[in-house]
């Protein structure tokens, strides 16, 4: 594994240095139609290598993979007012099997309104067709055993109404959540992990005047899952948490947000073991100098599992470093580390390490470049579970000039 970092960090560095080294983001231009509509389209294309493409603990094959992402999106501007529709599909070729080719689509729809200076509200929409990784959900632990990637379509609708003037002293937020997953193959056992989740929340924000507001945010969550398991056993459950935090705009040095506060999550079956304690989310943003950001962030709560256990206590914690170098050079630093402590009739408990290296450049002929090199360590109490891997890749996207 040892070899392989070095190996990987070394190809890494040699795209580096012949790349100017590093870019600012990319801004793509667009066209306006007859009619008002701004499309913006673009095309990103790449190749990486993955040192274990199974998420094995051993026994890792590797494959090359080439990625092809078209997208089109259409903005249509009214005054405050936009709606916006956005249409996007994701390719992969690999190198050694066509079993593992797929094509994912994705469709998205967003509307602002804003009513008076009082009423605002904003309704988005998507329908997605993906695919799992191998190795990953329903085929956790498995290897190349099975012969057929498993694929499911997600369809999710948010709306979020808010009450109050940006400049009063108070607002008041609504918000619902409508997610359904739903698997299409594999039936005989993804069955039993097709849910449905509704949510509804309300936040109450207070304006500090000093570029911050404090809120107090309550939101209940329904899972309700559509087959019940052989084992007689539901996994539907009740989740509510109530907490509060503070946002505030960007200052000389920083922005960001946190909140803490209560979650417990009841499931409808007193077999299963409820979670009832604290959880938190926070992301602050440093930028002691202009073109150069640091970012923290971590969160806790109890999630659903995909396969294993009643629920999940999933801690995270991460730091994002982005350095404008000029006009044209970006690069890019993260570290991420998931603790994650499975609940119900065993005690599995997952750490995962992972850490990114990338550039960007930005040209004026086409759009940007991008390489990038991600290091991943799993560690469990289940020894089929741990993985080590390594990709590195190189990303093009081809793109309208920014007028």
């Amino acid at each position: 594994m040892h070899t392989k970092i070095i190996t990987s960090l070394g190809a890494f560095l040699s795209i580096a240095i012949v790349a100017p080294a590093a870019a600012s983001n990319l801004s793509a231009g667009s066209f306006i139609t007859k009619s008002g509509v701004e499309i913006t389209p673009t095309l990103k294309t790449g190749l990486s290598s993955n040192s274990n493409f199974f998420s094995t603990p051993d026994e890792e094959e590797s494959r090359l993979v080439w990625a092809i992402t078209p997208n089109v999106k259409a903005l249509i501007e009214d005054g405050p007012n936009s709606y916006e529709l956005d249409l996007g599909t994701s390719s992969a070729l690999h190198n050694k099997d066509t079993v593992d080719n797929y094509t994912q689509v994705n469709i998205g729809t967003a509307i602002h309104r804003e009513f008076t200076s009082q009423h605002r509200l904003d309704v988005t929409g998507d329908a997605d067709w993906l695919y799992e990784s191998r190795g990953r959900g329903l085929t956790e632990g498995l290897g190349d055993t099975v012969d057929e990637l498993v694929k499911y379509k997600l369809q999710n609708f948010t709306a979020r109404y808010e009450y109050g003037a940006q400049s009063s002293k108070a607002q008041i937020a609504l918000d619902a959540v409508y997610l359904n997953k739903k698997y299409l193959n594999f039936r005989e056992v993804s069955q039993y992990r097709d849910y449905d989740k509704s949510s509804i929340g309300i936040t109450g924000y207070y304006n500090t005047q000093a570029l911050s507001r404090v809120f107090i945010e309550i939101q209940q969550e329904y899972y309700r899952y559509d087959v019940l398991e052989i084992s007689g056993v539901s996994r539907d459950s009740d989740d509510i948490k109530m907490l509060a935090g503070m946002q505030w705009e960007a200052t000389a040095l920083t922005s960001g947000s946190f909140k803490l506060g209560y979650q417990n999550k009841d499931f409808d079956n007193p077999a299963r073991k409820s979670f009832s304690g604290l959880s938190w989310e926070a992301k602050v943003n440093w930028k002691p100098l202009s073109y150069s950001t640091l970012q923290v962030l971590t969160s806790r709560a109890a999630k659903d599992p995909v396969v294993q256990g009643d629920y999940i206590k999933e801690s995270l914690y991460g730091v994002n470093w982005t350095h404008n170098w000029n006009d044209y050079l970006s690069s890019l630093a993260s570290l991420n580390y998931t603790d994650e402590k499975y609940t119900g009739d065993f005690g599995r408990k997952d750490k995962t390490k992972s850490l990114r290296l990338g550039l960007n450049y930005v040209t004026n002929s086409f759009g940007m470049v991008s390489t990038y090199v991600d290091f991943i360590d799993k560690n469990s109490t289940q020894n089929e579970i741990e993985f080590d891997r390594t990709v590195v890749g190189i990303n093009f996207t081809f793109a309208l000039k920014a007028s």
